[in-house]
C-alpha cells in the first residue's frame, strides 16, 4: 500500500504548480549561469552584481520550489542534463583512453599530485586501466540518471566522484594559480601543474579550438555538482521509468547529447546514446535469471561501453582530435598560432612631486628626462589574446656522430654534411712539452711558435671544433618537405608490441626498395636504441623526438605514419599494419 502510494506521489510530478515550477526551474538555471559568469576571470566590473544577483535567484527559486514542490520536478530537468552530458564526457574519453590515461599520468607523477598526496603515485602502473574505468563509470552512471535505474545507489556514487573530481579541478586551479605568482615574484616553484583537466579528452580543443582553463574546470565541476545534488534530495521518490517517463527523460537528455555532439564536431555520441538506452529497453525486457532490471541494463551499457573503450585502447581513437589527425598538414598546423597584442603603458616617478605618472610609449620627449622622472614600472593590457600554433614541439634531429656511412648518403644530410661539415669540425694535433701534451687547431701549428726542440708534435686528426657542442642535425625540413615519407613512432621503447615488429620490417624494407624515407622518432637513449636494432634485426634511421609529441602523433606504441609533403596521409596502430605493397598500391601508385 505504501509503495503504492510513492509511486502515485512519482507519476505526479508538477508540484502544486506545474507552470510556476517550470518558471522557477529556467530562472534556476539562470542564476546558476550568472554566478559562473560572475566568478569568470574575463568578468569586468559587473562581477558583483552578476554574482548577487545570480545567488538571489538561486535562494529565491529553489525556497519557491520547496513551497510549490517543484523539486522533484527540477530533479527530471537535473537527470536528462547530467545524464546526456556524463554519456557525451564518457564517450569522448572512451574515444582516446590512452590520451586520458597520459593526463592521470600527469597528475600522478612525482612532482604533481603525488608530491603533496604520496599514495595518488601508487596509480602510475594502472593509468590505462583507470582511464577505461573512470570512461566506463562515467557512461553507466549517464545511462542510469536517464533511465532511473538504481538511482539510489547512482546519485551516491554521483556524489562520491562530484567530491573527489570537484576537489580536484580546484586542487589544479590552485596550483596554477600559485605557480603564476611564484612566476610573476621570480621564485622557483617546485610542482608540475596541470594546465587541462583532461574532462573531455581533446575533444574541446580539437574542436572550439582551446580546452577549459583549470578555474573553468572547476567552476564545470561546481555546475554538474549542484545539479547531482538536486538528484540526490530526490533520489527517495525516483525508481525506474515508466514507459510515459521514458518518453520524457530520452528526447530530453538527447536533446543534451545532440548538442554537445555539434559543439564536438561528432555525431556518433546520438547514435552511440541511443543504442544504449533503447538497448537497454529490449535488454531490461530479456529474462535473466534473478537479475533485475535495472542490472540487466546496467550490465548491457557497461559492456557496451567496455567494448568500445578496448576497442579504441588497442588500436586508434575513431574521432582524431589532434593536430596530426589524417588529411591535417604538420606546417599549416605548426604556423595556425595567433601572436598576442598588447599595449604597454610605462609608469614613472616624478621626482619633484613623488608621484607616479603613466606614459604611452611614444611620449619618450616627456619620460626620457631623466632629471624630472625614474622608471619604476610597466603595465601591460592586452588588446588581442595570444594563440599557440597546434603543433608547437615537432622537431625531429640526428646527432652526426650517430650516422651510419649508409645514412650519410642520404640526399639532405649529405647536402648539410657538404655545407656545415666545417663549421663544426676542424683538425686538430695534439703537441707534447715538458708540460704535459695541448691539444691545438692543425691550422695554428708553426714551428716557429712550436718549436721541435721543446714540442713533439702528433698526428693531425678531426673532431668537433667544441667538444661541447656536438652537431645535431635538424630533420624536420626535410621530412616536412618530402613527397612520401614513413614515420615510426615509438613512445615507449621497452613495451613496444613486438609482434608488430614483422610488419613494420616489411614497410621498412618496401620503402628502402623503392626509395621512400623511413625514420623511427622516439625519446629513447642511445643504448636503448641499439638494444633494440639487435633484438629485432630493425636497420633504420632513429631521429630524436620530444616524448609527449610522439604520444600525440599516435597512441600506439609502436605506430606509423604516412606523409605527403607534411600531410597526414595514414596512420596505423602496431595492430594492424597493412603490408607495404598494399600501402604503396593504396596512396602512393595511385597518384
Amino acid at each position: 500500500m505504501n509503495d503504492m502510494r510513492l509511486r502515485n506521489q512519482k507519476i505526479d510530478i508538477k508540484g502544486r504548480s506545474l507552470l510556476l515550477n517550470v518558471f522557477g526551474i529556467i530562472l534556476n538555471i539562470v542564476g546558476v549561469v550568472l554566478v559562473v559568469k560572475g566568478f569568470h576571470e574575463s568578468t569586468g566590473d559587473s562581477s558583483l552584481v552578476l554574482k548577487i544577483t545570480g545567488t538571489l535567484l538561486i535562494v529565491a527559486t529553489i525556497f519557491g520550489m520547496v513551497m510549490l514542490k517543484g523539486l522533484f520536478l527540477f530533479s527530471y530537468v537535473a537527470r536528462a542534463f547530467v545524464g546526456g552530458l556524463f554519456i557525451v564526457s564518457g564517450l569522448v574519453k572512451a574515444n582516446d583512453p590512452w590520451g586520458f590515461a597520459f593526463k592521470l599520468e600527469e597528475y600522478f607523477s612525482p612532482a604533481g599530485l603525488s608530491a603533496d598526496f604520496g599514495f595518488f603515485e601508487f596509480f602510475q602502473p594502472y593509468v590505462l586501466e583507470l582511464s577505461i574505468i573512470i570512461c566506463v563509470v562515467e557512461i553507466v552512471l549517464g545511462a542510469a540518471l536517464i533511465l532511473g535505474g538504481k538511482i539510489k545507489l547512482a546519485s551516491w556514487a554521483l556524489v562520491g566522484m562530484m567530491i573527489f573530481f570537484t576537489w580536484l579541478t580546484w586542487y589544479t586551479a590552485d596550483c596554477n594559480a600559485k605557480q603564476q605568482l611564484a612566476m610573476e615574484m621570480g621564485v622557483e616553484f617546485s610542482r608540475d601543474c596541470v594546465t587541462d583537466c583532461g574532462c573531455f579528452g581533446d575533444a574541446l580543443r580539437g574542436s572550439v579550438g582551446r580546452s577549459l582553463t583549470p578555474l573553468e574546470s572547476f567552476w564545470k565541476d561546481i555546475v554538474l555538482f549542484y545539479f547531482v545534488l538536486i538528484i540526490f534530495v530526490n533520489q527517495w521518490k525516483i525508481e525506474i521509468n515508466t514507459v510515459k517517463e521514458n518518453w520524457t527523460m530520452v528526447p530530453a537528455s538527447m536533446v543534451v547529447v545532440i548538442f554537445f555532439s555539434w559543439v564536438f564536431g561528432w555525431w556518433l555520441p546520438i547514435f552511440f546514446a541511443l543504442f544504449i538506452l533503447l538497448g537497454s529497453f529490449v535488454i531490461g525486457r530479456i529474462n535473466i535469471g534473478k537479475m533485475g532490471k535495472a542490472w540487466k541494463m546496467a550490465s548491457f551499457v557497461t559492456l557496451i561501453s567496455f567494448i568500445f573503450s578496448l576497442y579504441t585502447s588497442m588500436y586508434l581513437p575513431v574521432k582524431d582530435y589532434r593536430p596530426y589527425a589524417i588529411g591535417n598538414n604538420i606546417v599549416e598546423q605548426m604556423s595556425n598560432g595567433v601572436a598576442q597584442v598588447s599595449e604597454f603603458v610605462l609608469i614613472y616617478e616624478n621626482l619633484e612631486t613623488g608621484k607616479m605618472e603613466e606614459f604611452a610609449l611614444g611620449d619618450y620627449e616627456t619620460y626620457g628626462d631623466t632629471s624630472k622622472y625614474k622608471y619604476s614600472d610597466r603595465k601591460e593590457t592586452i588588446l588581442t589574446p595570444g594563440v599557440d600554433a597546434s603543433i608547437t614541439d615537432f622537431l625531429a634531429s640526428i646527432n652526426y656522430e650517430k650516422l651510419t656511412e649508409e645514412e650519410r648518403k642520404i640526399p639532405y644530410l649529405d647536402s648539410i654534411i657538404a655545407a656545415d661539415y666545417d663549421f663544426y669540425y676542424e683538425e686538430k694535433m695534439v703537441v707534447t712539452s715538458m708540460y704535459g701534451p695541448d691539444t691545438i687547431a692543425a691550422i695554428d701549428y708553426d714551428t716557429l711558435y712550436y718549436p721541435d726542440s721543446m714540442y713533439t708534435a702528433g698526428d693531425p686528426f678531426v673532431t668537433l671544433s667544441d667538444p661541447s657542442s656536438p652537431w645535431v642535425i635538424d630533420m624536420t625540413p626535410s621530412i616536412l618537405s618530402e613527397e612520401y615519407v614513413f614515420l615510426m613512432t615509438i613512445r615507449d621503447i621497452e613495451t613496444v608490441n613486438g609482434t608488430a615488429m614483422v610488419d613494420l620490417k616489411d614497410v621498412l624494407a618496401g620503402a628502402k626498395e623503392n626509395n621512400i624515407p623511413f625514420y623511427v622518432i622516439s625519446p629513447a637513449s642511445d643504448e636503448e636504441i641499439a638494444t633494440f636494432k639487435a633484438k629485432h634485426d630493425f636497420d633504420a634511421t632513429f631521429l630524436a623526438f620530444d616524448g609527449t609529441e610522439v604520444k600525440i602523433l599516435v597512441r600506439s606504441n609502436p605506430g606509423l605514419l604516412l606523409l605527403n609533403k607534411a600531410t597526414v596521409v595514414d596512420k596505423w596502430p602496431s595492430r594492424s599494419i597493412p603490408n607495404f605493397d598494399s600501402i604503396f598500391e593504396d596512396y602512393i601508385q595511385k597518384k
